[in-house]
């Protein structure tokens, strides 16, 4: 790669670097050009050179980081041979890729419950649908092997979803997720999830 091109890389990078900054701190809609244009340290031609627009900079940040972090969470999934493995790899591997840089689910929060983005719904809601759908396979999954009575599995995927999510929406917050999001604390969500929390069984 020659040097420029290097150079173009690095801009580039650096755009999106201080994009997800202030998407996940700010918010998409509270988030002008100017102000990216002024973390990055570049001008608005330099800026349009990258990127069609503010829209296509988000895009670009959702299909890196939670397009990857799916399609890993698919094959750690598959890699798995029992129900309970199954929805802990979900947990954890949920929680690890938090940790790895908080930024990313702060951002994800604060784009699908903030203000609509017209731009990039489509993007969006793809990818959510694609993680909900691994979850509804997980629950067919237990209902197959007997983990799980026969029920609604779109409604249990919802139930589970919000154990796990609720958690990162709150922790990645925090300066430091890594002491919240822990291994103990997947093991109770699952467990939670499968049993419940009442002393009496029925």
């Amino acid at each position: 790669m020659s040097t420029r091109s290097e150079a173009a890389a690095q801009t580039r990078e650096r755009l999106l670097d201080e994009a997800l900054t202030l998407f996940s701190q700010r918010g998409y809609a509270a988030t002008g050009i100017r102000d990216i244009l002024q973390a990055a340290g570049v001008t608005q031609p330099t800026l349009y050179h990258h990127f069609a627009d503010k829209a296509s900079l988000l895009q670009t940040l959702i299909e890196r980081h939670y397009g990857e972090s799916q399609h890993r969470l698919e094959e750690i999934i598959a890699g798995e041979a029992t129900f309970v493995s199954k929805l802990l790899a979900f947990v954890i591997s949920s929680f690890e890729h938090c940790c790895i840089d908080p930024r990313v689910p702060r951002l994800m929060f604060q784009t699908y419950y903030g203000p609509t983005v017209p731009e990039i719904d489509g993007v969006l809601d793809k990818l959510t649908e694609k993680r909900f759908r691994l979850v509804v396979s997980i629950m067919e999954y237990g209902m197959c092997t007997g983990d799980l009575a026969a029920s609604n599995v779109e409604f249990l995927a919802l139930a589970f979803c919000s154990l796990v999510d609720q958690p990162l929406n709150l922790f990645s917050r925090k300066s430091k997720p890594k002491r919240y999001l822990t291994s103990e604390l997947a093991h109770a969500t699952v467990g939670l999830f499968i049993t419940g929390a009442s002393a009496k069984r029925q």
